[in-house]
């Protein structure tokens, strides 16, 4: 499995834009370095906007307003996002609230809980439990906690709100798109590592094979992959940007 670049085909583009939704508890900061990246590089900084992961989950599954959202929910846009963010961007195509000409979904699956029923071998739910139990005695012991296990860089700005916090798991815990991604026509590519310890054990690309998705495994890479994988990940926005009508 791999990248799939520059896929051109008779889709009309109009005017491009990137929009990058971050993952749960983190704003839109962690972007950072991935766009200067990308500016420096050559990209156009204002066809980037980013968005807060519990923003765009409430415009989600509590019909907020949103104006970025709306704005860019349909046309030619790269939706990128990273865990949870990938997660909600999965399930606003679901619902047809969102329709961008191609979504990059980042160290995220369609179902993140795991099914015994199905033999899906996500997170067991009993750690998911004891996760959230967690956020709501010490959001910033579990947020710490959370961090050394995945090796996320410590010190950047973060949503501290218990319940806040909670809602986003919750978010997590509903979202199953596995069904959905067996008929999908949207362009979907998914980037994750073979390390991540919140991604399904299983090979579970296996189940979703057509030519709407694409697949991208990192070997060595865990959870943490806009750090680690930045230069990669910017590659990818430019080559959206540079052609504005393919497919990365």
């Amino acid at each position: 499995m791999g990248v799939v670049v520059l896929s051109e085909d008779s889709h009309s583009g109009g005017k491009m834009s990137i929009v990058l939704v971050s993952g749960w508890s983190f704003d839109s900061s962690l972007w950072h370095d991935l766009i200067e990246g990308y500016v420096a590089s050559g990209g156009d900084r204002a066809a980037v906007h980013c968005l807060d992961w519990h923003e765009f989950g409430q415009w989600v599954f509590d019909v907020a307003d949103c104006s970025l959202v709306e704005a860019h929910a349909r046309g030619n846009t790269l939706w990128v996002g990273w865990s949870l963010g990938g997660a909600l961007i999965l399930e606003a195509q679901a619902r047809g609230k969102l329709c961008p000409r191609q979504s990059l979904i980042v160290s995220a699956s369609p179902r993140f809980l795991q099914d015994a029923g199905s033999g899906w071998m996500g997170m067991p739910e009993k750690n998911w439990q004891a996760l959230r139990r967690q956020v709501g005695r010490s959001p910033d012991a579990a947020l710490a906690g959370f961090d050394s296990w995945l090796g996320l860089p410590p010190g950047l700005p973060r949503q501290r709100e218990g319940g806040v916090l909670q809602q986003g798991l919750d978010w997590l815990a509903a979202i199953d798109r596995r069904e959905w991604l067996e008929s999908s026509t949207g362009v979907i590519h998914w980037v994750f590592g073979t390390d991540d310890p919140l991604m399904p054990t299983q090979q579970w690309t296996d189940a979703f094979v057509s030519e709407c998705q694409r697949y991208t495994v990192l070997p060595g890479s865990g959870h943490a992959l806009p750090w680690i994988q930045k230069e990669y990940l910017m590659n990818l926005l430019l080559a959206f940007s540079a052609h504005g009508t393919a497919d990365v």
